[in-house]
């Protein structure tokens, strides 16, 4: 009788420590640190600075560059120079220069979507998409393109402070609200489990 009853406690114990692991379990998720918003635009601008050199591989000759973006834009332009120039590309501010690239950014922003959560009681996660568009003309090699570069991921509504640089507006975007049914369910939620897992606890107890 005694190894039966051992046996059941034994048991119930198990499914009472799985049960708390699976309520842990719930709360984690494998998000780590994003990229800012910033950062993803550069990384957008590279692009373009890639895709100019490759239909422009004469290092040679000094190149002008004239932006003609709005002012609010220019450390994306400053982007764009650095590339060029650790590249290869000798830059000038002499308008006799040889080649001369004329590049546009008409926009970089940054669009957040419908917040949700990871899980019963996860992270309140948001989808993050970041485009730049744009054109560049050299007209000395009869060159004319427009660019668009796009990047969707998914971060933490927690971190919407820390992608975001408040000294650019651009890398700003408008912000979705909690996820209203989930916050309202999660405090019920949580009370259920606790007093199922008190439950368990005296019953296995009692036993």
């Amino acid at each position: 009788m005694n190894r039966k009853l051992n046996t059941i406690a034994g048991s119930r114990s198990s499914s009472l420590r799985l049960f708390l692991l699976l309520i842990f379990l719930c709360g984690i998720t494998g998000y780590s640190q994003s990229k800012t918003n910033l950062d993803v635009f550069f990384s957008q601008i590279d692009s373009a600075g890639k895709e100019i050199l490759s239909n422009s591989p004469d290092k040679n000759s000094l190149v002008k560059v004239n932006f003609l973006s709005s002012a609010e834009f220019s450390i994306l332009e400053n982007r764009l120079t650095s590339y060029l120039i650790k590249n290869g590309t000798k830059i000038s501010s002499d308008d006799s220069a040889l080649i001369k690239l004329n590049f546009v950014i008409n926009e970089a922003a940054v669009k957040y979507k419908d917040s949700f959560r990871a899980g019963l009681f996860g992270e309140i996660l948001v989808e993050r998409s970041l485009a730049v568009s744009g054109n560049y003309l050299i007209a000395e090699k009869n060159l004319s393109k427009d660019f668009s570069y796009e990047v969707t991921d998914t971060i933490k509504y927690s971190q919407l402070d820390e992608v975001e640089n408040r000294a650019y507006p651009f890398t700003q975007g408008n912000r979705p609200p909690e996820p209203f049914l989930s916050s309202l369910l999660e405090p019920v939620i949580a009370i259920a489990a606790a007093a199922t897992a008190v439950i368990l606890f005296f019953t296995i107890r009692s036993k």
